[in-house]
């Protein structure tokens, strides 16, 4: 049980809840349980009985919860909200409450309780509530524009940040993490690497994830690689940055998250930090991946990236002959790779698009429909997708 205003406001479990009468000293007149497993005992207990789950509605409660507090503490009693662990869904009622009457923000309530009771942790679901509580002016209800709205798009974005939460796979548990898809909004991207435990992330070029999405309260280190499209070779030669990089956090009790919107960097990534860190075959440390993400789609161009940084003893460089080779071969061309449905080479594009094309025709005819400018126009997107086809 911690104090958080004043010596007249705690947070604390359901144990302590159930063992006030071992704390006396404390003068505790009112409890107020966010959770089923405490019903109400009389008018000094209010039982608030919500799941600790982010599809639950805690927003709507929060008014009642908040007077129930005011009013206790303004007749001269002191308070203990709890939950059952004490550190999401009863944080939540004591931030809401600092927020309407001391006016803080939903960032500035949970840094306050924060540094009196370190281990809280709201889920998601509670966070973007508190934001919500206060854009409602504190007052949610069925007829509040704005509670409204927000109920009736809270599954889709719950689901949304789970789903972004799923996809974050563990390579290394608690020290090496892989994604294709980083939250684009700022309370998933901060939920996330919370509940995640991150405090490093990796990209392969600026830009990829903006700093924007990052508070600095948070800790979290974002670095990024100068893997540039225009020229193949620099995701390459990055990967001794990116392996040094890594192996700095994690020597430092660190969980280090490799982030690219085309998997297979973020996969050549990991595969060679593997390779160099215990010193295993590119096929090997595939294979670790593959465990990992078993779906997921080896281009030739991510096998040739593994095949070349092991031919380079883990130190590739622009003047190796191995990697002048692979300069030469690929030529003026740029690789993709990014997506697996780019994997495919020229000549099964344009066979692919000829066929189309056949088909449009003889559909297209028999509706009366201008056949030779559908044909023109998927040539004209064919030779601009051409520009783009992976190597790999």
């Amino acid at each position: 049980m911690d104090a958080i205003l004043d010596n007249r406001l705690y947070i604390g479990n359901l144990a302590a809840a159930k063992s006030l009468a071992d704390h006396l000293e404390l003068g505790i007149t009112h409890v107020l349980s966010v959770c089923p497993e405490y019903p109400s005992k009389g008018p000094r207990h209010l039982c608030i009985p919500v799941q600790d789950s982010e599809y639950e509605d805690l927003l709507i409660h929060l008014p009642r919860a908040c007077h129930f507090i005011r009013t206790a503490l303004d007749a001269g009693g002191k308070v203990l909200v709890h939950c059952v662990m004490g550190i999401s869904r009863s944080v939540t009622v004591v931030c809401a409450f600092l927020m309407e009457t001391r006016h803080m923000s939903s960032i500035n309530a949970l840094s306050y309780v924060k540094k009196r009771r370190p281990q809280i942790h709201p889920n998601y679901g509670f966070i973007k509530q508190l934001k919500v509580f206060e854009e409602t002016g504190y007052r949610p209800s069925s007829t509040n524009p704005i509670y409204v709205s927000w109920k009736r798009r809270q599954a889709q974005d719950v689901t949304s940040y789970l789903n972004a939460v799923h996809d974050t796979i563990s390579i290394i548990p608690d020290k090496l993490y892989i994604s294709s898809e980083f939250p684009d909004d700022p309370t998933q991207a901060q939920s996330l690497l919370l509940d995640m435990g991150m405090t490093h992330i990796l990209t392969t070029q600026s830009g990829e994830i903006s700093p924007k999405l990052i508070s600095p309260a948070s800790g979290v280190q974002l670095h990024h690689l100068d893997a540039k499209e225009s020229r193949p070779e620099t995701l390459l030669l990055s990967l001794p940055n990116a392996c040094s990089y890594i192996r700095d956090a994690v020597s430092n009790a660190g969980q280090v998250l490799v982030c690219s919107s085309a998997e297979w960097k973020a996969a050549v990534i990991v595969c060679a930090y593997l390779m160099s860190s215990r010193r295993i075959s590119p096929s090997q440390a595939t294979s670790v991946l593959e465990n990992a993400l078993p779906l997921f789609n080896r281009t030739r161009n991510f096998s040739k990236h593994l095949e070349l940084f092991a031919a380079c003893s883990y130190r590739p460089t622009s003047d190796h002959p191995a990697v002048k080779a692979y300069l030469k071969e690929i030529g003026g061309h740029r690789p993709s790779g990014s997506s697996s449905s780019l994997g495919m080479d020229a000549c099964t594009a344009k066979a692919g698009a000829a066929a189309i094309n056949a088909i449009a025709s003889e559909i297209l005819g028999g509706h009366g429909i201008d056949a030779t400018a559908f044909n023109k126009t998927m040539a004209s997107i064919q030779q601009s997708r051409g520009a783009i086809i992976s190597h790999g």
